[in-house]
């Protein structure tokens, strides 16, 4: 009589172990939702790095997979998940390999929304409460070769990035997004850090968002890199 009992039971824990199972594709198909923007937002961001470096002020808007970025006194960018377009003599031109946000260890590629179709083999490597870490090779031409996401489910947002560089054995960097802050219903990371490991140099980001409803449509374009935003540094 024993046996049944036993039976019912590793039947009982299948079906627990299959219904608490995580999909990848749910997984990542919630972060890119949640990382688009549905209404334009921006942020003014304050930067400081270690040792330290010139940029110290910069400022994001984002509308739908696009973020257009402008760093005081120089930079002037249209970030899209597969392409990046820089203003260069008066047009817009695509970024170099490697770009970088001023003098930060942050790379243009790094400010682009999260799109999974920018992942070769997305792979769940490990699962804990409260995070699920996934794991992929970029698709096509990227400066890295093996990127690690650590996933908050309870705000389906990117929480720590490791970014593996010339090798999928070399940690290049790594990036910490924290403080959240909701604009809206939405969650916004108030702090993003960046540790490279190769320079052992330090960039914090400090970002004040806020709907942007009043965002020129003209930034989210190329030609909007054409002639300056208008915007005000705050």
């Amino acid at each position: 009589m024993v046996l049944p009992y036993v039976l019912a039971s590793c039947a009982l824990l299948l079906v627990r172990a299959s219904a608490g199972a995580v999909s990848i594709d749910d997984v990542l198909a919630r972060v890119e939702s949640r990382a688009r923007f549905a209404r334009p937002v921006r942020a003014d961001v304050r930067i400081a790095c270690e040792p330290a470096c010139r940029t110290a002020r910069a400022i994001l808007v984002g509308r739908g997979d696009a973020v257009y970025v402008e760093v005081e006194g120089g930079l002037r960018a249209l970030v899209r998940p597969k392409e990046a377009l820089v203003a260069e003599g008066g047009r817009a031109a695509p970024a170099e390999a490697g770009k970088r946000l001023g003098d930060t260890g942050l790379l243009l590629s790094d400010m682009a929304v999260f799109d999974r179709g920018t992942l070769r083999t997305p792979q769940i490597s490990d699962e804990q409460p409260g995070e699920v870490v996934v794991t992929s090779e970029p698709v096509g031409s990227s400066p890295y070769a093996l990127l690690v996401y650590t996933v908050d489910p309870s705000l389906d947002r990117i929480v720590k990035t490791l970014y593996y560089q010339g090798s999928i054995n070399t940690l290049g960097k790594m990036r910490r997004d924290f403080a959240f802050i909701r604009v809206g219903d939405v969650p916004y990371p108030g702090e993003i850090r960046v540790e490279e490991m190769r320079t052992a140099t330090t960039t914090s980001l400090s970002l004040t968002w806020r709907e942007a409803t009043d965002a020129p449509a003209v930034l989210f374009e190329p030609r909007g890199l054409e002639k300056p935003s208008g915007l005000t540094f705050q």
